[in-house]
């Protein structure tokens, strides 16, 4: 399989809060695995990035890592690969499950059916999710209530569990069931003395009341509270599930952070076997990440896919949320999702839309859209080197947009890591075309002392995996 990756940038219609952070914009990468000319798309955000080793360089660094292990992989065997794959990318979730959900988009693609049914799923039925109402002042909260009116069920973030006055606000504009999330940031007398006036006010569902470490206390409100409490926070691999299923009434999983969909779907067997009641969530994400949740949908009793409904901007085409939540899947092979590369969630991009080749394909920065640089990536040995495959060169760098730094960063980055994708191990480009700092954060250094001529990037020995075809 060839690896692909794209960088995005993601905006909200409001500022995404919650107990735990505000998100004014959320960076990441789409992953584009191809094979027979056909490619299946994965995505990763950055986000919590010291908890899952998810900034954007440290997902370039992984992808280079397993570049040539990946192309040696078969492309119609997605849960073999993700064996192969969790063994690299231990430590790095969000990268394992953008590529392990690209190998499943791609080998359902390949056989030419959905990917509900690629997985052995039955057909789905009316799938629903809830609307996320983030963080805010109340008025604000109600607003938002008001239009999204008619969902399934409402999820709101309370900053404390004594917030009732938001929730009395809300049930005036609606009879929709409340999933109420704490997002790690209540205290265990608080919740319990909330408890019953959440009921009252129609909360069929708490969701992740105290922080992850904090499982005394999750037990404690297990057995005290008439509303069943959801781990989020606290569920994250195979690994959490017993526990999990001794602290609380159900788990919310995500793809992003268990490592994709084949540890989920273990994960969803196992839950079932417990006892526990099953959700799938989305990270902040596009339709790239939550059209592959939704076909998922058959297996869980509650879907919470509304990211894409909180968009400002998108990374392309895929499921449907209609007005109400009732959630339509493509109809198409894979998840259906289909790219809109000129769109302006895309800050790094192949130049006119298309797929570059290693000889003489571009890149594109941009900026809401439009081109602030491009970058050739080339088969050309050092100066006075022997020709060699393993050696690319960024050439023809466009500076004439008034790209930033950061935007010169963000191109040389992506470029590399398709360079070493396409097998390169050293990456150079002539000095001066860039500043030095955007050139030494995409990891290039001078060629042996001479920083007024050439800039090199090299791949550690000790990170290259050579099971290549």
């Amino acid at each position: 399989m060839k690896l692909d990756v794209h960088e995005i940038r993601l905006t909200d219609h409001d500022v995404w809060r919650s107990a735990r952070e505000a998100i004014p914009e959320q960076p990441g990468l789409l992953i584009e695995l191809t094979a027979a000319g056909v490619s299946g798309f994965g995505e990763a955000s950055a986000f919590m990035t010291d908890r899952y080793n998810s900034a954007l360089a440290a997902m370039h660094d992984d992808l280079r890592r397993v570049a040539g292990t990946l192309h040696a992989l078969p492309a119609d065997d997605p849960e073999g690969n993700w064996a192969v794959l969790a063994q690299l990318l231990a430590g790095s979730p969000f990268t394992l499950a953008a590529l392990d959900i690209a190998a499943h988009d791609l080998a359902a693609r390949l056989a030419s059916v959905p990917l509900w049914r690629h997985l052995g799923g039955v057909a789905p039925g009316a799938l629903h999710s809830s609307y996320s109402i983030g963080l805010d002042e109340p008025a604000i909260m109600v607003r938002k209530l008001l239009e999204r009116p008619g969902w399934h069920a409402y999820k709101v973030k309370l900053a404390a569990p004594g917030d009732l006055h938001i929730l009395k606000a809300l049930r005036d504009h609606t009879d929709a069931p409340f999933y109420v999330d704490g997002n790690c940031g209540w205290d265990l007398p608080g919740t319990l003395a909330a408890l019953d006036a959440m009921a009252g006010l129609g909360v069929e569902l708490l969701e992740q009341p105290f922080p992850r470490e904090n499982w005394d206390e999750a037990r404690t409100l297990k057995e005290a509270s008439p509303i069943p409490v959801f781990a989020d926070e606290s569920i994250t691999g195979p690994d959490d599930l017993d526990a999990c299923a001794d602290a609380f009434d159900g788990v919310n999983l995500k793809l992003m952070k268990a490592g994709g969909i084949t540890p989920v779907l273990r994960m969803l067997r196992r839950a079932r076997a417990a006892g526990l009641v099953t959700m799938l969530g989305c990270m902040p994400e596009s339709s790239a990440g939550v059209s592959a949740t939704a076909h998922l949908g058959p297996y869980v009793d509650h879907l919470d896919t509304d990211s894409i409904a909180l968009l400002a901007v998108d990374t392309g085409a895929g499921v449907l949320l209609d007005d109400h939540g009732r959630i339509t899947l493509p109809d198409a092979p894979g998840t259906g999702f289909v790219p809109d590369f000129t769109g302006p969630a895309f800050t790094v991009r192949p130049t006119a839309g298309g797929l570059p080749d290693w000889d003489g394909g571009q890149l594109s920065a941009c900026r809401e859209g439009t081109e602030v640089a491009s970058v050739r990536v080339r088969r050309r040995p050092l100066p006075g080197g022997a020709p060699s495959e393993h050696v690319r060169q960024l050439a023809e760098l466009s500076t004439a947009g008034g790209a930033s730094d950061t935007e010169f960063t963000a191109l040389l980055r992506t470029a590399v890591t398709r360079a070493v994708a396409g097998g390169a191990r050293t990456v150079w480009m002539h000095a001066g075309q860039v500043a030095p700092a955007a050139a030494r954060a995409a990891g290039f250094t001078s060629h042996d002392g001479d920083t007024d001529t050439l800039l090199v990037w090299k791949a550690n020995p000790h990170d290259q995996h050579e099971h290549r075809a």
